[in-house]
């Protein structure tokens, strides 16, 4: 595709990350289809990333958002700022900026995306092992990714073929132009962790969701320096990710069967943070948050 008929607005939120920031444009720059406009959401509002974002080779705008609202709404801000300066957009590329596009990424997205509303990849780890799986539509296919570990893994028991899913993991999705106009955009009220399940199922469920089999984009956080399984920030995150689940189990419209993942979820909790009436006490309080009041963990 050395010419395409299409505008692709990259949209990525960041957060004091250079290193990974600058590793996602050159792999942008790199790619064999290039965004035609990159929007850099900066809820750091640092003057060292916007330098960095106006270097690029592309077409890119810095936006500082030093309120630092979540992701769910970074996102918004950055698709619509992209609305105002390329209101032709044809799709929107919603990137975590930890991620790498390998050369034919958005090409084969964008080639899916003739049959869908939103499409996805696989996610690998540092490990280059899959890292989180879009969740199936067909039944069956549910059990067959739990075999899936690797890229090989991929191919030998899924294909080459895209697939449908029901929802999927936010760190790389390409969304088409029409089914925002439709299906609206990312939801502000749930801080962190879940924004991404809620706008995947969403418009999935509106106009189908597919993920690429074949397609492998490694996601690569960094390591903090304290970064400890049981750190006062991951409770706090994971507090959020409980709520939401909750929340989408009980009252969201697509949600299918996600509330089989809240026992998973909350033995997962008691083995990071302990076995212990603390533990048991927060994982009530973010149940009764999500499920019984039907608030995101972003609403106050």
């Amino acid at each position: 595709m050395s010419t395409s008929p299409f505008q692709i607005a990259a949209v990525v939120v960041t957060y004091r990350r250079d290193m990974e920031l600058a590793r996602l444009l050159k792999s942008l720059e790199d790619s064999s289809l290039h965004p035609t406009l990159i929007v850099i959401v900066d809820h750091a509002a640092r003057a060292a990333t916007e330098e960095l974002v106006v270097q690029s080779s592309l077409n890119t705008f810095y936006m500082a958002s030093p309120d630092n609202p979540g992701p769910g709404a970074g996102w918004k801000r950055g698709m619509q700022a992209a609305l105002i300066r390329q209101p032709l957009t044809t799709h929107f590329l919603v990137l975590d900026d930890d991620v790498i596009l390998p050369h034919l990424a958005i090409e084969k997205l964008v080639l899916a995306s003739a049959r869908a509303a939103i499409t996805c990849p696989m996610l690998l780890d540092s490990n280059e092992k899959i890292w989180a799986f879009p969740e199936p539509k067909n039944v069956a296919l549910r059990k067959k990714i739990r075999q899936v570990h690797t890229e090989a893994d991929s191919l030998e028991h899924l294909g080459t073929e895209p697939l449908p899913f029901v929802w999927c993991t936010g760190a790389c999705l390409l969304v088409r132009r029409d089914a925002v106009d439709a299906a609206g955009f990312y939801r502000t009220d749930f801080w962190m962790l879940g924004e991404d399940l809620e706008y995947s199922m969403r418009l999935a469920a509106f106009g189908g969701g597919l993920f690429l089999p074949d397609v492998f984009v490694p996601h690569l956080p960094p390591i903090a320096p304290d970064s400890t399984t049981a750190s006062a920030s991951n409770r706090k995150k994971f507090d959020s990710l409980l709520q939401n689940l909750a929340y989408l189990s009980f009252h969201h419209p697509s949600s299918q069967h996600l509330m089989s993942y809240l026992p998973g979820n909350a033995r997962r909790y008691f083995r990071t943070f302990g076995w212990n009436h603390d533990s048991l006490a927060r994982i009530l309080v973010c149940l009764w948050k999500g499920a019984i009041s039907a608030k995101p963990a972003g609403v106050k």
